[in-house]
Parts: structure tokens; sequence; C-alpha cells
């Protein structure tokens, strides 16, 4: 009988070991995740899914998928890629299904698991990772290792089970497609060189990824400046074996370039970026200070994961004021700047390390510096983390080597153990909407709107005493419970719209005393008066216009009508703040129905571009007036330029 080198058997012996644990992670993955794919649709999944009704579409009619995938209004190109996703989600189960949505996620989660895989062993095979002297089946060991853990990682649980963070997923996957194709071809260009065909050809491809990563999402925009992150880092300009200084320098001069580009802008007009921010509560150099400190708290939690720290809500961190204020802010950008002098001092010595720190950077580069967004969110981290998943990886690799006693497998599966733990933990509170307010709400007791969401899920589990049978001592107790963490945030806040509303509700059912003592709809005509309008505030609002047409005690009626007076007179121009006014006229008993159409007519006439109104006014003509319907239809295609309510329209026509 032939008996294999005992160097092959070994081999083949490792290779096993290898699909065995790449197996054993990637069902660990399913099963830690599995646990809460049915759980609840929530936030922006609302506006952006179930209340979208672009999206639900049945599939047959070409012009529909069209609509559907222009209809978010996320971003310059509204991420269309992303939302064709959706609407195939819609199409093959038949609606929106949790479960549907959330193992889509989970499968493209697992996808980008592969690529990592793949890029991270084509990485460690760069010209500047020779000195570690790592053979194929090492370089093998280290990129599933980091897949590994990256894939286990609790950080990226809101990024899978947030369902519209597909977003950021498919943005991620087409960015890690663009950058192992680049790191494949620069690994020959390395050795051999290329002929123009193929510079063309790998152009044209990355052109086409890069497109598809940023239809999908803004980030896909990085792909070229982690290129060349990857160029300067890993690659130092070698092509045909021989370092070439021009190309090390073009290298250098492409990395820098988006760099140079927003400082001139901000030295030329800085008005450009500072006046972006005139809807938010901090100002643009409160923002930058803020993200030197957040980023390295993202890195902690990538490095040690604490779930306790994790969660939805970050809305309760200190925002920075001055470089001293917190002390924080200072010392965390004098450590930024060490950390980059570091890693290019020893860039020769520690190549990974440069990779790893520049990576990350570039990554978080744009929803972590000058654009006007939300101060913090954990699915920010979810491409940035690869760079260092792959230094932890190649760590604890050198660990295990370096002492005798300590075997590779026992430092593998204690790590991707206890990852699979806090995984599973983080996973569990996702399956039901109560138990994942009441952790945010524990964990970070001082944000205002993890206070919110968890009063919120209280107060919609009292509306619903009837069907789950709560005697009126637990009911006392849901009211009392839920009012303490709507009070909790305005006191955290006490310029959110969201709190005063859902106080004044609240104590109007339950707490007529208190309603009478405090007067919310008063203190809400006050911050009307200064408060930068944002999304939710307008949901804020049309709860409270809902809620007021179906209260019995009338009282209020006079003060709610005087409120959306004053905001649709500080904001003229925004028809959805028109349309709340209409809406709630036209559910008070008495009103004139010429008074409404002269409202709707006088608000097309003001603002002919926003296309809200005119399903209104078709409706208010209804069949007495044809000729008048007719002719507001016409406006309204003439407005809607790419054509967006023409499903709407087309249905007006059937019925």
């Amino acid at each position: 009988m032939k008996r294999w080198p005992s160097s092959i058997s070994t081999l083949c012996v490792g290779h096993r070991q290898l699909y065995v644990l790449a197996c054993t992670v990637l069902l660990a993955c399913i099963l830690a995740y599995s646990v809460a794919l049915a759980g609840p649709l929530l936030f922006d999944d609302v506006p952006n899914l179930t209340a979208n009704h672009f999206l639900h579409i049945n599939g047959r009619v070409f012009d529909d998928w069209r609509v559907a995938i222009q209809s978010s209004d996320a971003g310059l190109l509204h991420r269309p890629l992303a939302m064709f996703t959706f609407a195939l989600n819609y199409v093959v189960s038949g609606g929106f299904s949790p479960v549907s949505l959330k193992t889509t996620n989970l499968a493209i989660h697992l996808l980008n698991g592969v690529l990592i895989y793949c890029f991270c062993q084509t990485v460690l095979r760069a010209p500047a990772l020779r000195n570690l002297q790592l053979g194929r089946y090492a370089c093998r060991v280290v990129a599933l290792l980091a897949a590994s853990i990256w894939l286990l990682h609790p950080l990226h649980v809101t990024t899978v089970l947030y369902t519209v963070q597909r977003m950021a997923q498919l943005s991620t996957l087409f960015t890690l497609t663009g950058l192992l194709l680049f790191c494949r071809y620069r690994l020959r260009w390395a050795e051999s060189g290329a002929a123009t065909g193929e510079l063309i050809a790998a152009a044209l491809w990355l052109l086409i990824i890069g497109a598809a990563a940023l239809l999908s999402k803004e980030n896909g925009a990085l792909l070229p400046w982690l290129i060349a992150a990857v160029e300067v880092t890993l690659f130092y300009g070698v092509w045909r074996g021989q370092d070439r200084w021009q190309l090390f320098w073009l290298g250098w001069a492409v990395f820098a370039l988006p760099i140079v580009l927003v400082l001139l802008v901000w030295l030329v007009s800085p008005e450009t970026l500072a006046g972006r921010f005139w809807g938010r509560e901090f100002s643009l150099e409160e923002r930058l200070l803020t993200q030197g400190r957040l980023l390295w708290t993202y890195l902690g939690w990538t490095v040690l994961p604490n779930i306790v720290d994790m969660g939805f809500f970050h809305d309760d961190i200190v925002i920075s004021q001055g470089l001293w204020s917190p002390a924080t802010t200072a010392l965390s950008l004098l450590a930024w700047v060490g950390a980059i002098a570091v890693a290019l001092l020893l860039r020769k010595r520690y190549p990974l390390f440069m990779f790893a720190l520049f990576f990350y950077l570039v990554a978080h580069s744009m929803e972590s510096s000058f654009l006007p967004l939300e101060m913090a969110f954990e699915h920010r981290n979810y491409l940035p983390s690869v760079g260092i998943c792959l230094f932890i990886a190649l760590a604890l690799y050198r660990l295990a080597a370096h002492f005798s006693g300590l075997r590779l497998r026992v430092v593998v599966g204690a790590v991707l153990a206890g990852l699979t733990v806090l995984l599973a933990i983080s996973s569990s509170v996702w399956s039901d909407q109560l138990t994942l307010a009441r952790y945010n709400v524990v964990n970070h007791p001082a944000s205002p709107r993890a206070n919110f969401y968890y009063a919120n899920a209280l107060f919609k589990r009292l509306d619903q005493a009837d069907a789950v049978a709560l005697s009126e001592q637990e009911q006392r107790e849901l009211a009392i419970k839920s009012r303490y963490h709507f009070n909790r945030m305005y006191e955290l806040d006490g310029r959110e719209f969201a709190a005063l509303v859902m106080l004044y509700q609240i104590d109007t059912l339950y707490f007529p005393r208190l309603a009478e003592e405090n007067d919310w709809l008063s203190k809400l005509q006050v911050l009307a008066r200064t408060r930068q309008l944002r999304p939710s505030d307008v949901t804020a609002l049309g709860a409270l216009v809902e809620f007021s047409l179906k209260a019995t005690d009338q009282s209020g009626t006079s003060l709610v009508l005087h409120l959306l007076d004053e905001i649709t007179k500080r904001y003229p121009r925004r028809s959805d703040l028109a349309i709340l006014r209409y809406r709630y006229l036209a559910g008070q008993e008495k009103a004139n129905a010429q008074e409404l159409l002269t409202l709707l007519e006088q608000e097309a006439a003001a603002n002919p571009g926003s296309t809200q109104v005119y399903g209104y006014l078709v409706q208010s003509y209804g069949n007495d007036s044809i000729d008048k319907t007719y002719q507001t239809i016409g406006t309204w295609m003439r407005h809607d330029k790419s054509r967006m309510d023409l499903p709407v329209i087309r249905r007006i026509f059937a019925h």
C-alpha cells in the first residue's frame, strides 16, 4: 500500500482541521444569530421598509422595481442597490417578514466573512510582510482566525440584526471584493509587472465594483482611498521585483489627496463644512473633537469586547466642548498623532500595524469626521474592524508560537468560544422589543433615547392591556414605569419633542392631575420656537395629531393647532408639516371642506415642487371637479420628474 510522505500527510491533516474550524465557526455564527431572526423591525426599519409603500410590490411590473429602488431618502444616490434587495425580499416573502429580512442580512454577513478570509490571506503575501516568513498554511490559519474573530464579534450585532444596516453590509461586501481584486492583481504586478490591457481591465473591474459599493451606501466611495492605503502600507511601490520610487510616491500622493482636499475646503470656505451643522445640537468642531475620543472607544470594543458598554444607543456620550472639556479629548488626539507617528517610524519592522491603523482610520473617515451625522453608532465599525481583526489574529498566532507550552488550538478555541458566548448573549437581547429596550436602558441609564425607547415599549404593552389580559394593578405599574422613563428622557434632554409629546399623552390618559400641573403642550410650544426641526420631531408631531384626534377630551385642540401653525410658519417650505396641519383640521368634527381645500391649494401653489400635497388635492376634488383633478395630476407629473409617484397615479385611475 502506498504511503504519503509525512510532510504531505501533515499538510492534509492541517487543511482538514482548517475546514472543520471554518464550518464550526459558520455554524456557531448561524446559531448565535438565529435566536433573534424573528425579532421586531425597529426605528428606521419603519420609514424605510414597512411604511415605504413604494417597496410593497408584487414584482410583476417593471416600473414598480424602478420606483422601489429609488424610494430611499437616505444619501445623495438613494442607495438603489440596497433598496433592490429589500424589494426582492418583499416579493419573495409576499411581505416584510422579520425572519426573511434578517436571514438575508445574516447570509450577507457570512459571505463577508468568506471575503475577509480571502482578503487577509492575500494581504499576508504582500511584499511588506515577507519578513514574517509565513508559509501558505500559516497564512491560511491567520486569515481564518481573523475572519472568525470578525464573524463572531458582538460589535457587529447591530449591523446584522438592525435590518436597514444591510446598506452598510452590502457596501462592505463590494468594498472587500474590490480590495481583494486589487490585492490579487497587485501581487502579480509586484512579481512580473502588467501589460496595458491588464491595467485597463483591472481599472474597469474596480470601477464597476466601486460603483456597486457606492450604490449600496456612500461609504463605498472610500474604496479608492482604501486601495491607496493598501498600496502605501503593504506594497511600497514594488513592481517586477524592484522598488519603483515613482510608484511609491504616487501611492502616497493618492493617499494624501483626500486629506489635502478637505483641508483646502476648510481653509478657503470653512462655512461649506461648518454650515451643514445648522440642524444639529453640536458644531463641526465639537463633532471632530468628540470623534477623536470615540475612535479609541470603538477600538477598545474591537480588541476587548465589552457587551455592557455596547448597545443600540450611545447618545449618553459626553460631547467635547473643547480640547480640555473633557480632558480626555486632548489626550485622545495626542494619542492618535503618536500612534500614526509610531506606525510610520516602525513601518519596516511592523508593517501590519501600519496597515491595520491606516485601514481603520480611512474606513472610519466618512462617518466619523466632518459630516453632520449622529455622534456614535456601532455599525460604523463593520468595515474598519477588518484590519484590526487581522492584526489580533497574527498577534495570537505569534503568541502561541513564542510560548512553547501554549498550543495554538487552545488559544484559538478559547478566543472563539468567548466571542461566541458574547455574541449569543448580545443576539438574544434582540429577540424581543421589550427585552432590547430594557437591556439598553440598564446599560445606558443616562441615554435619553434608551429611556424613551423603553418607555415607549412599556406604553405599547399598556395599550395592549385587554389583548394580553393585564390586571388593573399591572396596568397601573406599567403606566408609572413608562411615565418615569419618559420623564427621565425629558430630564436628560429637555429639547426633545418626543418626550414632551409622550408625557402629554400618558398624563392625559392616566395622570390627569400631572397633566394640569405640567401643561406639556405649552412647554412644547416654547420649545418649537427655537428647536431645529428633525425628522424624529415630525414623527412625534404626527403621533400628537393622531392622539389628539382620538382623545375624548378636546380641551387641548386650540393649543395643538396653534403649535402646528407656529412650526409651519417657521418652516413654510415643509409640505409634511402642512399636511399634518391639514390632517388635524380634517379630523375635526366641524371641519369645513372648502377651507381644507383652500389650504391644500395654497400649499400646492406655495411649494409646487413638493409632490406630497397633490394626492390629497386629487382626493379632495374627486369626481366633483374632474377638470381640476386632471389639472392637478398634470401638475403633479410635471414636478415629479423621476416619476416616483407614477404607481400612485395609476392606482387613482384604476379606481
